[in-house]
């Protein structure tokens, strides 16, 4: 899996999942905006189906997120997390994902011990394949649906809220009138979010 790491000199790393249809840097200019002080590590999604790259497989039943095919890529996702770790010194990791990206950051916390100090989960849905459920141990998540998302609906992020709270986590969950867009009043929201974290 390819990735682009930008270093700002921060002990704090903000991992970036993008979107369908997205790639390593379209969720930079956000980050730049939201968490200007972190690190970014941006990752690229291997899977591309009718000319879109995502982090995992759709189908006709699945047609936003297969997700066997998505819990069973999350040992390759770890493995890319875990090298670029490594091979730049990173500290403190945290996460932020945008739909398909924010599906397999869910994926991931649900599956595995979690890399991620926080989370930052936008558009996101519930997954209800059975998984490991491991203790999220109070973990900060934030998460942002839109009430007139014909994409995802809210209600999906509702049943993730609950279920993240069902294993331990702290979740904060904002639902606009917006559909699967976000416009530049939830950015301010999500910006003041990092900063009342970042300043502790």
């Amino acid at each position: 899996m390819d990735y682009n790491f930008i270093d700002n000199g921060s002990d704090t790393t903000l991992v970036l999942f993008h979107g369908t249809g997205g790639d390593e840097t379209v969720l930079v200019p956000v980050a730049r905006m939201v968490a200007p002080s972190m690190n970014y590590l941006a990752l690229r999604g291997d899977v591309v189906m009718n000319g879109k790259r995502r982090f995992c497989r759709v189908s006709e039943d699945a047609p936003v997120m297969d997700e066997e095919d998505m819990l069973s890529r999350i040992d390759t996702i770890m493995e890319t997390i875990k090298e670029a770790t490594e091979r730049y010194d990173l500290q403190e990791l945290w996460a932020l994902g945008f739909s398909n990206g924010a599906n397999t950051i869910s994926a991931i916390i649900l599956q595995e011990e979690t890399p991620f100090k926080k989370a930052v989960l936008l558009r996101g849905m519930n997954i209800e394949t059975p998984t490991k459920n491991p203790d999220l141990n109070k973990m900060e998540i934030l998460i942002h649906s839109g009430r007139l998302d014909d994409i995802i609906p809210y209600t999906s992020g509702v049943d993730l809220e609950n279920r993240l709270r069902s294993n331990n986590a702290n979740v904060e969950h904002k639902i606009y009138e917006l559909d699967h867009r976000m416009r530049q009043y939830e950015l301010d929201d999500i910006k003041q979010w990092f900063e009342g974290r970042l300043a502790l």
